[in-house]
């Protein structure tokens, strides 16, 4: 009797640890598991192109709107291929520094997720061996 009582708790310590880490942490990483990584950080790059693109067009906005004045009174003596070709750098240089910083962190998150998810399946073998001796 003493020892179904000990399975009994040990299984019980085991599915709450399973519960706490699905409704905490797990929200964040189980989705993941879903994806290879290549996958799972090319998504999250496309992602980063379409919020990178909207944040450089908003800094353009703000820094145009500050320097509007002197914008407007040297609008004649812009040469506009210059000026395009300017930004479209300054574009490409702060989408390559955003993507690659999206490229590190969404590969580190992957493989902190993996390792989380990792240890959930520990419980889950832990609670099903637990079941399969107390069927013996």
């Amino acid at each position: 009797m003493m020892g179904w009582t000990m399975i009994d708790e040990e299984r019980v310590r085991q599915m709450t640890k399973m519960a706490i880490y699905e409704e905490g942490e797990g929200r964040q990483y189980i989705p993941m598991t879903q994806y290879f990584r290549h996958d799972y950080v090319g998504k999250e790059l496309v992602k980063s192109v379409i919020g990178g693109t909207l944040a450089f067009a908003l800094m353009c906005v703000v820094y145009l709107s500050f320097e509007m004045e002197n914008f407007m009174d040297n609008i004649n003596q812009i040469d506009l291929v210059q000026f395009v070709t300017g930004i479209l750098v300054k574009y490409g240089i702060f989408m390559a520094v955003y993507l690659l910083i999206t490229y590190v962190v969404y590969n580190v998150r992957y493989s902190d997720g993996r390792r989380h998810v990792k240890q959930f399946y520990e419980h889950l073998k832990k609670v099903n061996k637990i079941y399969e001796q107390e069927e013996k």
